[in-house]
């Protein structure tokens, strides 16, 4: 069980660093105040509270 929430950690620490590099490109392209970067950010916001979870329940 330990093993399985490490590698959902892990796994949410990659997808939380491929959503910022596409948030960064998104407000490049399109500005920071876009609605496109704010639903980014959104969605960078949820996988971090995912994580937070996941971290929680390891102690």
């Amino acid at each position: 069980m330990k093993e399985c929430k490490i590698r959902l950690r892990q796994a949410l620490l990659t997808e939380i660093e491929k959503a910022k590099e596409n948030m960064v490109q998104v407000a490049r392209e399109e500005g920071i105040a876009s609605e496109s970067t704010l639903q980014a950010s959104q969605s960078i916001d949820q996988l971090l509270n995912e994580l937070h979870k996941v971290t929680l329940t390891n102690h």
